[in-house]
Formats: structure tokens, C-alpha cells, sequence
């Protein structure tokens, strides 16, 4: 049986004037792991090139301020020369550090020259702006794509690829697939690169203070899943290699490999890193000028196996809402909030507060919901799965959770249908109450099928 009871919370006093008063956060730091930028003897030319876009979208004069850092592979600060589409800047300039200022909605393109000696690094979006209560206010979105260039021989460069670089979301256990065919020219190859995100630079100088290694992890899986090889290298937070870039098939990593080989790479990393990995394709291209090139790139998006998890605790207090995508409850607004608490975001479940201090109701909003009802083992809700959620009748009605009602007891469980389409099932563990109110918080079990 599942047997829990209601629990008199002292310090009931405390915690509701903290749900009211939160101190608000910085956003934080984003990683791009790749970037690219130089001119070679050969007349390729890298290029890198950012865009930025102010997410707040409220009517505020207030900027959002977020500095862009640039570093090479060691983690030392790289001067790059760059151009910026903002009119208040002069370019070009070269720096290791620039500032933006965007007005809400605003988006400023940021983009190297290429006119320096060729080399490799990556770059930090550090924004330190504080949260609000509406959760796009001071976010900043982030392009970014880097440029491969020849000369044409005529003052010019013909282009003939871009390669898009994803954010890095940090990760410390993820997957990746690989594909190499070096029986023909130039061949066909698999690229990745990592950075190591153990320590982060200061925020008053912008410089790498600590150093922390991290040991990554590679296994080599062919496509009938047999184990290939296993490598490892460290990952240092200041001096090389901080950044690795390289072939997945380059010394010192798999080597011996058939000449045509594909498979998954199963990694990880006793530290967080950022990675990136491209799939590097033959192709023949001819310009006017009749110069050919050889090569082409994917973006391979990897699968963060760290990310993968979709069940969870989490309290539910009375008159807030539920996210049952994510999962989330946002603590900024509850249902007396001025501001609208439901504001460009799917909320699927309002916990809400009666006419009297003894109903309380799970009411819809964007989602749908179905009661299953007590559920006496832990087992029987293990056993819901989605196709057993998806046969459910899921309506708008609210379901009742006041004092009276049966359902407000630990074990009772339903299902939500979000509103962008995903099933949940969720379970009331625990219930909390409170020696001097007549609030009734829930601690849920829920799992999303996504």
C-alpha cells in the first residue's frame, strides 16, 4: 500500500513570503564550441558569424547587456578582429571581449574577418542580466555559423560552405554516430569538437582562475552493436588542450579502423563539456573561375543520454500552475498574481484555490486531464505506459481536491494530455499542510512520455 500523511510544516511563516520574494537569477553562461576564423597560404578563408536576437518582447526601454569572449583551444583569451552591424559600434576593432546592448527584440549580427593567421577556438556568450517573471525577458538567442571561402584570384572569395554550430549544451554522458569511407578522395569523415566546461572564467576578468581536468571517455559501438575500441584523453582548464578538434578516426583516437566504417560513439566525461560533431561529406564543385572544392559539412546533432530521464518529484503548491512538458512550476506567479501567470507559456494545470479555505481543484488550461483514481501499489503505476494513457477520456473538467473529496489522498493519480500534444501520468506522493493555513501543498510523482 501506499500509506503517506499530511505533515504540519513550522516553518510555514518562512516559506510562503519566500515564494513571493525570490531573488531573481542570472541567466548564465552559453558555450559555442566551435568557431573558426584566419586566412591560409592556400587562399581558404574562414569566417565566423553570430546573430544575435533580444527575446524580451515587453515594452521596456531597458537593454539587455551580454558580452561576447572569444578563446583560443588553450583557454587564453583570443584577439580577434570582427565587424558588428550595430550602428552605435565602430568596426572594425579587434578584441577578446565585446559588449552588446540590445533593446528588446533587437538583433545585432557579429562577424569575423578572416584576415588573420588561421586558427581555431571557441566562444562564451556570458549573460549576467537578471530574471523576471515573464521567463523570455533578458534571454538571448544565438546563431551561429562559420564560412569557408576561396579566392577567386580577382580580388575576391567564392564561397562554398557554411557550417552551422549549435550551442553546446553541457553534458557529461552523450552519444554520438560516426560514418568514415576513406576508399575514396578526398574522403568521407566524421569531425567532432569538445570543450571543457569544469570551470568557467571569472566574471570580473573574463579569465580562467582555477584548473580543473577532465578525463572524456570514448566508446566505439559498430552499427550490429559490437564494441569496437574504448579511448581516452584529458581535457585541461588552463593551457592545452582545454578545446580538442580532430577526426574521430586521427591519432591518438580510433586507429586500425576498416576503410569504411559506421557506428555510434558512446561518451562521457567525469566533467561537463560542450560538444559539437560534423560529418565532413566529398562533393565536386566548380566556380566560374574554375576552381574546385572538395568538401562539405553536416552539423550531427549528438543525444545527451544525460537528458534522457523523464520522471520526477516535485511539490505542487496550491495555487500555482504546471508545466507538464518540461516539468515545471514557475514560482514567480501564482493564481493572485497581477501579472498574467500564464503569459506565452503552455501552462497545462492550475492547482487552484476554492471560494472557501476547504475546495481547491486541479483545473485545465492548455492541457487536458483524466482521473485514473488510487492506484494501492507503486508497481500499477510503473505499469501505465503511453499507449495505456492515450486510450483515457481526457476532458477540461477540473478535478476536485477539496477537503471532502477523495481524490486528495496520496496514491491518487491522473493523466494529463499537454497542451503540445505529450502524455504525463502523475501521482500524489505526500501531501503537505501547514499549522496556520488552510493551504494544502502536493508532492507529485510524474512521468512524461516524450
Amino acid at each position: 500500500m501506499i500509506k503517506r500523511k499530511i505533515y504540519a510544516v513550522v516553518f510555514a511563516t518562512l516559506l510562503v513570503p519566500f515564494l513571493h520574494a525570490v531573488p531573481a537569477q542570472a541567466h548564465g553562461d552559453k558555450v559555442v564550441p566551435q568557431m573558426v576564423d584566419g586566412l591560409s597560404s592556400d587562399g581558404t578563408r574562414l569566417r565566423t558569424i553570430f546573430d544575435f536576437t533580444s527575446l524580451t518582447l515587453t515594452l521596456s526601454t531597458s537593454l539587455t547587456k551580454v558580452t561576447l569572449l572569444f578563446f583560443n583551444e588553450d583557454g587564453s583569451p583570443w584577439q580577434v578582429t570582427i565587424k558588428s552591424s550595430d550602428p552605435s559600434v565602430t568596426s572594425p576593432l579587434t578584441t577578446s571581449s565585446y559588449p552588446l546592448n540590445l533593446s528588446p527584440a533587437q538583433a545585432i549580427r557579429i562577424e569575423t574577418l578572416g584576415t588573420g593567421d588561421q586558427r581555431q577556438g571557441y566562444a562564451i556568450l556570458r549573460n549576467l542580466e537578471a530574471t523576471t517573471d515573464l521567463p523570455d525577458d533578458n534571454q538571448v538567442s544565438i546563431t551561429v555559423y562559420y564560412e569557408i571561402a576561396k579566392s577567386n584570384g580577382l580580388g575576391g572569395f567564392d564561397i562554398f560552405e557554411t557550417v552551422s554550430v549549435p550551442v553546446g549544451q553541457p553534458t557529461v554522458s552523450w552519444a554520438f554516430p560516426v560514418e568514415i569511407d576513406n576508399s575514396i578522395s578526398p574522403a568521407l569523415r566524421t569531425a567532432f569538437a569538445i570543450v571543457n566546461l569544469s570551470d568557467m572564467p571569472d566574471i570580473s576578468s573574463n579569465l580562467y582562475v582555477s584548473n580543473t581536468t577532465n578525463t572524456v571517455t570514448l566508446d566505439l559501438f559498430g552499427t550490429d552493436g559490437t564494441f569496437q575500441q574504448e579511448k581516452t584523453f584529458q581535457l585541461n582548464s588552463q593551457g592545452s588542450p582545454r578545446k580538442v578538434a580532430q577526426y574521430v578516426d586521427q591519432s591518438p583516437l580510433f586507429s586500425g579502423l576498416p576503410a569504411t566504417f559506421r557506428g555510434t560513439v558512446f561518451a562521457s566525461s567525469t566533467g561537463p563539456v560542450a560538444f559539437l560533431s560534423l560529418q565532413e561529406t566529398p562533393t565536386t564543385t566548380t566556380t566560374s573561375t574554375g576552381v574546385k572544392f572538395g568538401q562539405q559539412y553536416a552539423s550531427l546533432v549528438p543525444t545527451y543520454l544525460d537528458s534522457l530521464r523523464t520522471n520526477t518529484f516535485m511539490l505542487l503548491p496550491q495555487g500555482y500552475s504546471l508545466d507538464g512538458d518540461i516539468p515545471v512550476v514557475d514560482y514567480f506567479n501564482d493564481e493572485n498574481s497581477s501579472v498574467d501567470a500564464y503569459y506565452e507559456t503552455p501552462w497545462d494545470l492550475l492547482y487552484r484555490t476554492g471560494s472557501t479555505t476547504t475546495e481547491r481543484s486541479l483545473v485545465p488550461y492548455a492541457g487536458t486531464i483524466s482521473s485514473i483514481g488510487v492506484l494501492t501499489t507503486w508497481d500499477e503505476f510503473n505499469a501505465l505506459m503511453v499507449e495505456d494513457l492515450s486510450k483515457l477520456n481526457y476532458t477540461t473538467d477540473p478535478i476536485d481536491l477539496g477537503d471532502t473529496s477523495a481524490n486528495l489522498t496520496p496514491g491518487f493519480c491522473f493523466a494529463i494530455k499537454t497542451g503540445l500534444g505529450r502524455y504525463a501520468k502523475v501521482m500524489i506522493w505526500n501531501l503537505v499542510g501547514y499549522s496556520n493555513s488552510y493551504y494544502i501543498d502536493m508532492m507529485l510523482a510524474i512521468q512524461v512520455f516524450k
